[in-house]
């Protein structure tokens, strides 16, 4: 090889690290106004299909997009409605809560009772193990005041969230025709099939997590625990945020299961709901939505553990449908199984 083309070729490569590095970082540092603005557009992508079937009713867009946020907010709001009471009974039971955990917790320390000698043994061994253990257990714990600062930070991602999803979805044609004059590679052509390829994948997403949660359901009732509906619910909707959405419910049901049945029984509603949860995560999801998305399943589970590393539950929501969305702009649109689009007119 030509020695100038390989001294080109390194310093390319060496240009290339350089700015995924810089614009890593630029995601990271911007988090708090990037996250809910690409959530926003996510999502606006995904509900495209419904702004499409109101516009071509003769319904403005703006109109459309006001129609579709307002059903959002209801449905959210219904949802909210929905588990508040489950919510506010384990409030309530807190107390028994914390002693039926004591008292598993007793069991279990009960059993490791020679790893913890063998511990303190070492410990001591070291020396000064005690002044050490008290500076690394004088860890401040937050207060009201503290938890109450982080109002403002939330409610401006909300407000911003909103607003970029409502707007995206009044403007997103004039969005793309803009977008295709600074980028010419990127066409309104395929930046609309793009769009319905996400839809697409978000159809089958769902598709997989009903079924989960269908099947969350009846064994929760069949094991006798109280509102297996809304266990159901939990299980499809948190499934949609990876990892974390199914370790909130796996809690859930730990804390209610320690109160409703005895001894090893109570553990029962968390193990059953976590083995099918991990045959669903790593079987079904990854092979269903990689075939049906000509994805590769190692870089479906890539993409969510950067995304889960870089930007916590909102990176795991953005994650698939970008590798759907970046993928399939990444192969300039050669697939021919997504319609071609109606063109619209310019603003």
């Amino acid at each position: 090889m030509d020695p100038n083309a390989l001294t080109h070729r390194l310093v390319l490569i060496a240009t290339a690290t350089i700015a995924i590095i810089l614009i890593v970082f630029a995601l990271d540092s911007a988090q708090g106004l990037l996250a809910p603005v690409l959530a926003a557009v996510v999502l606006g992508v995904v509900l495209a299909p419904f702004a499409d079937g109101l516009e071509r009713l003769k319904i403005p867009s703006a109109v459309s997009a006001l129609l579709i946020m307002a059903t959002f907010l209801a449905i959210a709001c219904m949802i909210f409605i929905i588990i508040e009471p489950t919510i506010s009974g384990a409030i309530r039971n807190a107390p028994v809560i914390w002693q039926e955990l004591r008292t598993l917790f007793d069991t279990v320390r009960g059993a490791v009772d020679g790893v913890q000698e063998i511990q303190e043994t070492v410990t001591e061994a070291l020396g000064d193990g005690d002044e050490t253990a008290g500076e690394a257990a004088a860890v401040p714990i937050p207060n009201v005041m503290d938890a109450l600062s982080y109002g403002p930070s939330v409610l401006g991602g909300i407000l911003i969230f909103v607003g970029t999803l409502y707007f995206f979805l009044a403007t997103r044609h004039d969005v793309y025709a803009r977008l295709s004059r600074f980028v010419p590679i990127l066409t309104e052509s395929l930046l609309r099939q793009a769009e319905a390829r996400v839809s697409r994948y978000f159809l089958a997403i769902s598709i997989v997590n009903a079924c989960f949660g269908a099947i969350v359901m009846v064994a929760m009732s069949i094991l006798g625990m109280p509102q297996p509906v809304m266990w159901g619910m939990a299980a499809f909707l948190l499934n949609f945020l990876l990892y974390l959405g199914p370790a909130m419910v796996a809690s859930s049901l730990l804390l209610v299961g320690v109160i409703v049945f005895d001894g090893a029984m109570s553990v029962a509603p968390m193990a059953i709901y976590i083995l099918f949860n991990m045959i669903e995560a790593q079987f079904v999801t990854p092979t269903f939505v990689g075939r049906h998305m000509a994805l590769n399943p190692l870089m479906v589970f890539l993409s969510l553990v950067f995304w889960l590393w870089l930007w916590g539950p909102i990176g795991g929501l953005v994650a698939i449908p970008l590798l759907v969305w970046a993928r399939f702009i990444l192969s300039k649109g050669n697939d021919t199984d997504v319609p071609e689009p109606t063109p619209h007119d310019d603003a």
